[in-house]
């Protein structure tokens, strides 16, 4: 099943919704502010119609926030309608995934679309968390918090794919989040923009996530954990590599 019509509505709708926010300038008009809060309610109805419960609901509107909240720092107006065309898809691609799950929880493809879902939702909350953070003069506990919460959530919710255990899905979660906090801290240091961050933590994020959900199915290995870790060591100097460094002084 690659087609579900009420997910595709709902990906139509939250699309039609994120145009509207770009049509009237974010927010700069009154009458564009009531979009925000509407496309908010739609995501999360959404889920928990797709999903039949509350805790696949926040994978959507966590995803519909952060892309939002990420409009606010794409200046050009034809870019932010790309942008909205691209969440659109993600978010189909979500209640597909949500869709698939609750029917077969050994479903593969469903698992994948979920996991590409994850990343893509948790990279478009780190970049627009750390774009409010550089921009704005946001206390740093309060960031930290926000996205302790947040990465907790939202693991909790992925992991639902791989096992019934709620009490072994929130420990993981919390051993998650707590580490993620303290690499967000240590990153709060980097001479780098929002973006470079958002992705580096995003690699940090995935090898954790990844070596969970391969406990899950029992599938680590010393080899596994080598070659993850060295493979997300590769990919971060790359990306310091060809970066800008914001140096002062």
């Amino acid at each position: 099943m690659i087609i579900h019509l009420k997910s595709l509505i709902y990906a139509c709708v939250v699309f039609a919704g994120i145009e509207s926010i770009v049509t009237f300038t974010l927010f700069d008009a009154w009458y564009g502010r009531p979009f925000f809060f509407v496309v908010l309610a739609i995501a999360f109805f959404a889920g928990y119609t797709v999903g039949k419960r509350v805790v696949y609901a926040f994978l959507p509107f966590a995803t519909t926030l952060s892309a939002v909240g990420l409009l606010y720092f794409i200046d050009n107006i034809r870019e932010q309608q790309i942008f909205g065309v691209l969440v659109g898809v993600l978010f189909y691609a979500i209640l597909l995934g949500i869709k698939r799950i609750t029917t077969n929880q050994y479903d593969m493809t469903a698992r994948s679309l979920f996991s590409a879902a994850l990343i893509a939702t948790i990279f478009l909350f780190y970049a627009t968390m750390c774009g409010l953070y550089i921009n704005f003069n946001i206390p740093l506990w309060l960031f930290l918090f926000v996205q302790f919460l947040f990465v907790v959530i939202v693991t909790f919710a992925s992991l639902r794919a791989y096992s019934r255990n709620n009490r072994r899905i929130f420990l993981y979660s919390i051993l998650i989040g707590f580490c993620m906090i303290q690499f967000v801290w240590m990153s709060n240091f980097w001479p780098f923009g929002y973006l470079t961050m958002a992705t580096i933590i995003l690699m940090f994020y995935y090898i954790l996530w990844d070596l969970v959900q391969m406990e899950f199915l029992e599938l680590l290995s010393k080899k596994r954990i080598i070659i993850t870790i060295l493979y997300c060591i590769v990919l971060s100097l790359c990306v310091l590599v060809t970066t800008q460094w914001l140096l002062i002084g």
